[in-house]
């Protein structure tokens, strides 16, 4: 049964040993002897909950609802994690249609409420099902969607499966006020600007992740990417004074500086975001061809988004980025 699990996976995969200890590409095969592996994001084959509660492998059945395809048991705390397998995959790729994923968003919601799961796992990393730190049971249980309305699965009882900083705006906002948040703190454990802004673009790349269940989806990796890049440059740059005084947005211009100087420190400010837009594309056409399992070369990142010219011209960026964004 597992064959399902391992033919849903992308060529290359994300995996890692221990979650928070970081994840790396690596070969289907090679990446399948590691403890945690991504499923795949573009073909959503699974259904992904996080049950952290003791003894968990069989709450399914006292919620009343089907047999997860895999049910995922951490031996040592029998935590688990629940794989229901659909026998038609949701494509997340450019072209997909938006109400299969709303209506997959929305199942998916539903059940972490009703089991009680982790809001905040976005089912990504996985525990390996294949893993012999695991002990897996298998079901011989594939569903459509339209399925889990049979066990009273109400797509109209929860709408949301994790609070971020809601700005009442959009989900631009609500990533700069939620990532910014985040960034006060997270800037004092990092030595140097790169590898703090390898951490903000991650982190920017999962906090969107959670736009799912919104209305328009999430957002394209370009903006997320740049905005990413602001915070993450800004907050380096006031790192010593961060806390020290009331943070006023990315500039932190006073309340009674004069409108006109108001006017050319943002002119100043846009003029180095429009320069940095190399970096960010760059950036962004890395993540899009991870995200579909290709190797990082000019003509992957061209279709990805880069431009060949680009490519020769920013070939030490592109170098940088590859080296940061897949370590």
């Amino acid at each position: 049964m597992l064959t399902s699990f391992i033919e849903a996976l992308p060529e290359k995969v994300r995996s890692a040993e221990y979650k928070d200890e970081g994840t790396r590409f690596r070969k289907k095969e090679k990446a399948l002897a590691y403890r945690y592996v991504e499923l795949n994001q573009l073909y959503k084959k699974f259904i992904a909950l996080d049950i952290d509660i003791p003894g968990s492998a069989f709450l399914w059945d006292e919620r009343g609802l089907p047999p997860p395809t895999f049910v995922i048991v951490n031996p040592k705390n029998t935590h688990c994690h629940y794989l229901y397998e659909l026998r038609v995959p949701v494509y997340y790729t450019e072209e997909a249609r938006r109400a299969p994923q709303k209506f997959y968003e929305a199942t998916d919601i539903v059940l972490t409420h009703m089991l009680g799961a982790d809001l905040g796992f976005t089912g990504h990393l996985v525990k390996n099902p294949i893993h012999p730190d695991w002990h897996t049971i298998c079901h011989n249980n594939k569903l459509d969607l339209e399925d889990f309305q049979d066990y009273g699965v109400d797509l109209r009882a929860h709408k949301r499966k994790l609070a971020l900083r809601e700005s009442g705006i959009g989900r631009n906002t609500t990533l700069f006020d939620t990532l910014r948040h985040w960034a006060y703190v997270e800037v004092r454990n990092h030595p140097s600007h790169t590898t703090f802004q390898a951490a903000v673009d991650y982190k920017a790349l999962t906090i969107n992740g959670h736009f799912i269940d919104h209305l328009d989806g999430v957002l394209p990796a370009k903006e997320v990417l740049s905005t990413a890049k602001s915070v993450g440059k800004w907050t380096w740059k006031h790192r010593n004074s961060i806390g020290n005084q009331r943070n006023r947005g990315v500039l932190e211009l006073p309340a009674d500086m004069p409108i006109k100087e108001k006017q050319a420190l943002g002119a100043d400010y846009s003029h180095v975001v429009r320069t940095e837009k190399v970096d960010d594309t760059i950036k962004a056409a890395i993540h899009t061809c991870k995200q579909r399992g290709l190797t990082l070369t000019s003509g992957n990142l061209e279709k990805c988004g880069l431009a060949r010219s680009t490519f020769s011209k920013h070939k030490e960026s592109v170098q940088n980025w590859t080296r940061i964004l897949t370590t």
